[in-house]
């Protein structure tokens, strides 16, 4: 991790950012680095969304296919393959939300999907 300091922050949007990544039980430099990557990931291509579905198993094929970032959310079993990595997550996966049962690859640690989810029930490794 890089450490930066930065000069010349409005002060009220400081305050309000900081208010942020607080409700989000957050770090503040956490929250700036999503908020670097949203910005990174507008070049990436467009985002899509795939949502409301009952069951969804992903692939390490199914994500290498899209050009873009994809936003999952109201799923209730998400299962990624075991052929999907972190790298493939981390550069394809915007976010997941709102899934009962996620199952990720042996490979993946936990922690590494924790910066892609809010609101999951179950986070198990298969």
């Amino acid at each position: 991790m890089t450490n930066v300091s930065i000069r010349g922050i409005d002060d009220e949007t400081y305050l309000q950012f900081s208010a942020e990544a607080t409700l989000r039980g957050m770090s503040i430099g956490n929250l700036t680095t999503q908020a670097m990557r949203l910005f990174l990931d507008q070049n990436k291509g467009p985002v899509y969304r795939v949502w409301n579905i009952e069951n969804l198993v992903i692939s390490r094929n199914d994500l290498e296919s899209i050009d873009g970032v994809v936003v999952i959310s109201n799923i209730e079993n998400l299962v990624f393959e075991p052929d999907v990595n972190w790298p493939l997550i981390r550069d394809h996966i915007r976010s997941i939300e709102n899934v009962e049962v996620l199952v990720v690859p042996k490979g993946v640690s936990k922690f590494q999907i924790l910066t892609k989810v809010k609101n999951v029930e179950t986070i198990t490794s298969a």
